[in-house]
């Protein structure tokens, strides 16, 4: 990766989930091993630890059980902290559940969860950003997306790939004073 002066960024990874997947025969199930065994030796590489500062601000924190070297990603700025928690809490049903779906180590996920909520509830204000859903802050100590969620499908049923048709899927709409809030606490 480039800066944009020019100067070349390391690539950050974990340093517990590169060893794991380093130690891993070839051909294992979710270990790409030929990029592994490149990335391991890249002068570019930084091996990041628990607890570690990568960038001003910017702490990881172990978060294993999705895989075992997991990391999450606490931001702590002077408007507000962002929590970005990757695939140790994919989405919202996973934080209030407290448990992870496909993960290598569920007891493991179980307590990185705990620990996101941990730093969520440290500072009032603060952005949760999981793997795979809409970013949330928390309101009366309940998780609420900052925006309302879309989803679909696209399908061709006609003669061309470009003949697409479009199923929007989508629950009943919430309350229209608690996204007043989310966009309050935004500062919109």
């Amino acid at each position: 990766m480039t800066t944009k002066h020019g100067a070349v960024a390391p690539d950050v990874y974990s340093a517990e989930e590169l060893a794991w997947a380093a130690a891993q025969p070839l051909g294992h199930m979710v270990v790409p091993e030929f990029y592994i065994y490149e990335l391991a030796k890249s002068p570019q590489l930084h091996a990041v630890r628990d607890g570690e500062e990568i960038v001003p601000g910017m702490v990881a924190h172990m978060a294993a059980g999705h895989t075992p070297g997991h990391l999450i990603f606490h931001l702590s700025a002077p408007e507000r902290d962002v929590i970005f928690t990757g695939d140790a809490a994919k989405n919202r049903a996973e934080l209030l559940c407290i448990e992870a779906d496909m993960t290598m180590d569920a007891d493991a996920s179980r307590r990185a969860i705990e620990r996101i909520w941990a730093l969520w509830r440290r500072r009032p204000g603060t952005l949760l950003v999981p793997g795979h859903d809409i970013p949330m802050l928390l309101q009366d100590g309940r998780p609420s997306y900052i925006a309302g969620r879309r989803a679909g499908i696209t399908a061709q049923f006609g003669e061309t790939l470009e003949q697409t048709t479009l199923f929007e899927l989508s629950l009943p709409d919430e309350e229209p004073a608690r996204r007043a809030g989310q966009r309050s606490a935004l500062g919109r």
